[in-house]
C-alpha cells in the first residue's frame, strides 16, 4: 500500500504542476495524462477530450474513443480526487458513473437534446459520436480513477446502451501503476483457456532453446471470437496489418468459407502465428493442454481473427444463407505459438517472427521496434547531450524512454539523495517516449493526418520511413537530429499549452489535439512555400519558444480549429476527427492561405540561412560521426572482427587489404593494441556493413 500511495503522490503532483502551468482544471489534466498512457500502450486510440456536465439530468462524460478494429464506442469519465490517502471505488460508485455516461450516449442523436446544448462544440462532439452509431457493435464505459478498486468488486455489469452489448472498464490507481511500471510496450494480460474451452491441444515443435519454446496448436473458432471480444486490438498490437473490412477480396473469401464450408476452414486457411510471454499446462482427459497464456499476440492472422469475429455479426448473406447463422463451433484454426520467456528478446523476436510470417504478402518492409539501432542511438544521445541552461539557469537532459517504465524503474532504484540528483538532471517534464517522438517528428514532417490516426499507428507509419532512411544513411540521425528533435518537442509542448490557455479555446473546448498538430504543420507549410522555415536552433538554445512565435501559434490555431469545426470546409464529412485523419483533410488545409504577421525575423530562417544551415549540419554530423565510429567499433566483440577478417581472407583478399587488416586491427584493441584512428574506425564499420550485405553472418 505504501508503494501505491507513493505512486498516487507522484501522479497527483504531476497533475497539479501541469494544471498550474497550463491554467486548466486538474481533472482535465488528469484525463490528458492518463489517456496518453493508455493510448501509448495501444489500448484506446484517438481519445477525444470534451467535458460535459448536466447535474439536472445526471449526465457526465469527459471524452470518447472510437475503435474501428473492435467497432466499439467508448465513453470516458474521470473520477478524480487529490486526498493524501488511498480511497476505494466501489461497485455502487462504478454503476453510478456508468449511468452518467450512458444517459449522454442515449441522447447523442436526439435533436431536442442537441438543440438544448449551450456550446456549439458540445453539439459537435455529440454529432461526432453519433457519426459512428451505424457501425457500433458494442459500447464501453471507461472510468479513469485516482481511487483503488475495492477488493470486493469481482465483476461489474452495466445496462445495455442503445440495445447493444455494453461493458465497463476501470482504470483504477493500481492498474495505472501496473501499466506505468510494466516495462513492456503493452498492458500485461492473461487468458485462461482452461476456463474458456478446457484448454488448447498442442504439440511441442522445439525443445533446445530454454528461452523460447514453439508449439503447434488447434484454436477453436468460437474461442478465438470470444477472446477477441474480450481483449480486442490488444491481441493484434504486434500485428503488421489492420482489418480491411469485407471489401478486401481476402477477407471476403474468408467470410464465404465461414458461411459455406465452416468444417473445411482448417484446411483452407493459413492459420495464425502467435507469440506469448508465458505458458501454463494442465492434464485434461489424459492429455496435456495449454491452460493459460500471458500476453498473447497475433503477429500474423489478424485478418483471419477479425473476419471470424465480425462475419457472424454482418447483415445479409449469400442466397438464403445468412451471415448471422455462421456456426463457429465447426471452425478450427491452426496456430503456431512461440513462447518467449526472455524479456530482453521479446520485442526483437516478435518483430522478426512477424516479418518472416508475412514475407509472402510484403506488408511492411521493416519495424521500428525498441531494439532498433535508431532507438538505441537516440537513447545514447539523450543520456550524453546536456541542454543549454535556458531560462531556468540549470543545464539538464531529456530522458528518452526507449521501453515503457524505464524512467520510473531507474528513479525508484535510487536512494533519496540519488533520486533528487537524477530528477534535477532528468526532470519528469523532459521525459518522452517513442510515440511522443513520432508525434513531434511527423508533425514537423507535415503529416498531421498520420499523427491523428493514433499513437501506435503514427509510430508505425513514421517507423517504416525512418527505418528505411536510417539503413541508407544513419549520419542524418546523429547530433543535429537529436538537438532539432528536442526543439520540435519544445515547440509541440508549447503549442499544446498555448492553445489550451488561449481565450478562444477556453470559450469553446474540444479538438485540441487536432488543432495542435494541424496548426504546427500548417505553419511550417506556409513558411516553406515562401522558402523559409522555423528557427529550431533558437528554440533549442533558449529551451523555450519566443513570445512572438507563441502568439502566431495562438492566432493561427484559432483559424485552424475554426476550419476543422466548419462543415462546409470539411466538404460533407460529418466527423471532424475522421476528417483530420484523412489525407483529404490535410490537402484541404494546403489550399488555404494565411498571413503570418506575428512572427519576428529571429523566429525564422530565410533561404540564405537555410543553405548555410545545411552545410553547418553536414560538418557537425561528420564530426559527431567520427566520435561515434570510435565508440561503435568497441561495441563489436573481438571474435566478430576476426570472423570478418576470415570471411574476406576466404574470398581471396591478400592479407594487407583493408578488408582484412582493419578488422584485425580492431580485434587487436582487445589484446592491448593501438586504437584505430577516426578514419580507420569509420572505414572498419563500413567494411563490417559490406560484409553482411555480401553474405557474412556471425552468431554471438
Amino acid at each position: 500500500m505504501e508503494q501505491l500511495l507513493q505512486f498516487k503522490d507522484e501522479l497527483i503532483n504531476g497533475v497539479k504542476l501541469s494544471a498550474e502551468k497550463d491554467l486548466c482544471f486538474e481533472e482535465e489534466k488528469f484525463f490528458e495524462l492518463v489517456s496518453e498512457s493508455i493510448s501509448e500502450a495501444g489500448i484506446l486510440d484517438n481519445i477525444e477530450y470534451h467535458s460535459y456536465r448536466n447535474t439536472n439530468k445526471y449526465m457526465k462524460i469527459d471524452g470518447y474513443s472510437w475503435n474501428p478494429l473492435e467497432k466499439t464506442l467508448s465513453g470516458i469519465i474521470t473520477d478524480y480526487e487529490d486526498l493524501e490517502d488511498i480511497l476505494t471505488i466501489t461497485k455502487t460508485d462504478l454503476v453510478k458513473l456508468g449511468k452518467n455516461v450512458s444517459r449522454f450516449l442515449e441522447k447523442i442523436d436526439d435533436e431536442v437534446f442537441l438543440d438544448s446544448l449551450e456550446e456549439s462544440t458540445d453539439r459537435v462532439i455529440a454529432n461526432s459520436m453519433n457519426f459512428y452509431l451505424p457501425d457500433v457493435l458494442k459500447f464501453r464505459v471507461v472510468v479513469l480513477s485516482t481511487r483503488k478498486l475495492s477488493d470486493r468488486v469481482k465483476k461489474v455489469a452495466i445496462e445495455e446502451i442503445r440495445n447493444k452489448p455494453t461493458s465497463i472498464e476501470i482504470w483504477d490507481l493500481e492498474r495505472l501503476k501496473t501499466l506505468s511500471e510494466s516495462g513492456t510496450e503493452n498492458e500485461p494480460f492473461s487468458i485462461d483457456f482452461l476456463n474458456i474451452c478446457n484448454g488448447l491441444h498442442n504439440l511441442p515443435a522445439n525443445t533446445e532453446d530454454e528461452g523460447t519454446h514453439t508449439y503447434l496448436c488447434v484454436m477453436p473458432g468460437k474461442v478465438l471470437s470470444e477472446i477477441y471480444d474480450e481483449f480486442g486490438q490488444r491481441l493484434l498490437e504486434a500485428n503488421v496489418r489492420t482489418f480491411l473490412d469485407f471489401r478486401s477480396s481476402v477477407n471476403n473469401g474468408i467470410r464465404r468459407a465461414l458461411l459455406t464450408e465452416p468444417e473445411n476452414f482448417f484446411a483452407y486457411n493459413n492459420g495464425l502465428t502467435c507469440t506469448a510471454t508465458n505458458v501454463e499446462f494442465s492434464d485434461v482427459g489424459g492429455g496435456r493442454v495449454i491452460s493459460k497464456l500471458d500476453n498473447l499476440q497475433i503477429v500474423n492472422g489478424g485478418q483471419t481473427t477479425a473476419s471470424i469475429y465480425f462475419a457472424p455479426r454482418e447483415k445479409g448473406g449469400i442466397g438464403d444463407r445468412l451471415y448471422k447463422d455462421i456456426d463457429l463451433d465447426k471452425v478450427f484454426i491452426q496456430m503456431k505459438l512461440t513462447v518467449i520467456h526472455d524479456e530482453d528478446k521479446i520485442e526483437n523476436l516478435k518483430s522478426r517472427i512477424s516479418q518472416y510470417a508475412n514475407t509472402q504478402n510484403s506488408i511492411q518492409k521493416s519495424d521500428l521496434v525498441s531494439n532498433h539501432p535508431f532507438h538505441r542511438n537516440l537513447e545514447k544521445l539523450a543520456l550524453s547531450i546536456p541542454m543549454p541552461a535556458g531560462e531556468s539557469g540549470l543545464s539538464t537532459k531529456w530522458f528518452y524512454e526507449r521501453a515503457r517504465g524505464q524512467y520510473t524503474t531507474r528513479s525508484r532504484a535510487l536512494t533519496k539523495a540519488q533520486k533528487e540528483r537524477f530528477m534535477l538532471e532528468f526532470p519528469k517534464s523532459q521525459k518522452f517516449s517513442k510515440t511522443d517522438m513520432a508525434k513531434y517528428e511527423n508533425t514537423w514532417r507535415m503529416n498531421p493526418h498520420e499523427v491523428k490516426k493514433g499513437a501506435q499507428a503514427n509510430l508505425k507509419l513514421l517507423g517504416e520511413v525512418i527505418s528505411e532512411e536510417y539503413d541508407k544513411d544513419d549520419t542524418q540521425y546523429k547530433h543535429v537530429f537529436y538537438r532539432e528533435l528536442i526543439a520540435k518537442a519544445i515547440l509541440f509542448k508549447n503549442a499544446d499549452s498555448t492553445i489550451l490557455k488561449s481565450d478562444w479555446y477556453k470559450e469553446e473546448k474540444g479538438f485540441k489535439a487536432e488543432a495542435v498538430t494541424y496548426t504546427l504543420a500548417f505553419l511550417r507549410y506556409l513558411l516553406i512555400q515562401s522558402k523559409r522555415d522555423i528557427n529550431l536552433a533558437r528554440i533549442f538554445q533558449n529551451q523555450c519558444v519566443s513570445p512572438t512565435l507563441s502568439k502566431q501559434i495562438e492566432v493561427l490555431g484559432k483559424f485552424v480549429r475554426d476550419k476543422i469545426l466548419d462543415p462546409t470546409f470539411r466538404g460533407g464529412q460529418g466527423n471532424p476527427s475522421e476528417f483530420c485523419k484523412s489525407s483529404k483533410g490535410w490537402e484541404a488545409f494546403k489550399n488555404l492561405s494565411f498571413d503570418l504577421n506575428e512572427l519576428a525575423s529571429s523566429d525564422i530562417l530565410d533561404s540564405t540561412e537555410l543553405k548555410e544551415k545545411k552545410e553547418d549540419d553536414k560538418n557537425f554530423n561528420e564530426a559527431g560521426a567520427q566520435i561515434d565510429a570510435q565508440t561503435g567499433i568497441m561495441d563489436i566483440k573481438k571474435e566478430e572482427w576476426l570472423a570478418i577478417s576470415s570471411f574476406y581472407k576466404d574470398q581471396g583478399y591478400p592479407h594487407y587489404h583493408k578488408n582484412i587488416s582493419l578488422p584485425i586491427k580492431c580485434a587487436n584493441m582487445y589484446l592491448g593494441g593501438d586504437l584505430p584512428s577516426d578514419k580507420q574506425s569509420k572505414e572498419a564499420l563500413n567494411i563490417r556493413s559490406r560484409a553482411y550485405n555480401e553474405g557474412f553472418d556471425f552468431i554471438n
